[in-house]
């Protein structure tokens, strides 16, 4: 959801009449935390998909101390940036997916009979094989609810199984870029002229 919520937000705030340029205020010290934190999740997910390589089981072997440090990273960068008021959605979402991850052995819960839909038969694997990030969502799951159980199949071209967390993250950073481009005055309301 964070590119969809990029772009979308982007051409949104263009639309609107609001600077790209002002998107030079992401170059803050702390927003670069956060992008970090980000970052270290995705390819986290990215490397425990991979097998055979001796460097990827390292990391899959210490996803959960890589998980640990990458929200606090990504929490360090939210505080930081609590001045701008989108900034409580992406709090709000992370905490979300935290709450998920850490109640569930630090794997994601993951609606299995959606992975089919997908057409995700390399996550399917993944999950059923038990060394990756996920986990099925079953009767001793911890909070499914909060887990990955939002389906975005075909026709949608980035086929994807989301959660709730990464909705609201999405939104905070759809508000959090329509606030930048618009003016620190202008969150969801008129532009300050």
């Amino acid at each position: 959801m964070l590119i969809e919520a990029i772009l979308i937000s982007i051409i949104v705030g263009m639309i609107r009449r609001g600077k790209l340029r002002r998107l030079r205020a992401l170059t803050h010290r702390s927003m670069w935390i956060l992008i970090l934190g980000i970052a270290i999740q995705y390819i986290l997910f990215f490397l425990s998909g991979l097998e055979d390589m001796d460097m990827v089981n390292l990391v899959v072997t210490y996803s959960r101390e890589i998980q640990i440090l990458s929200y606090f990273l990504i929490l360090i960068g939210i505080v930081a940036n609590m001045r701008y008021r989108a900034s409580k959605f992406l709090l709000a979402g992370y905490g979300m997916n935290f709450l998920a991850i850490w109640a569930n052995q630090w794997k994601i819960p993951i609606l299995s009979e959606a992975i089919p839909l997908i057409d995700g038969s390399g996550l399917k694997d993944m999950v059923e094989s038990g060394i990756t990030l996920y986990t099925s969502i079953s009767q001793g799951t911890r909070f499914p609810i909060l887990g990955n159980i939002i389906v975005f199949a075909d026709p949608y071209p980035l086929a994807k199984i989301i959660s709730v967390g990464d909705l609201i993250i999405g939104l905070g950073i759809f508000l959090l870029i329509q606030q930048i481009m618009l003016g620190r005055d202008s969150f969801m309301g008129r532009r300050k002229i």
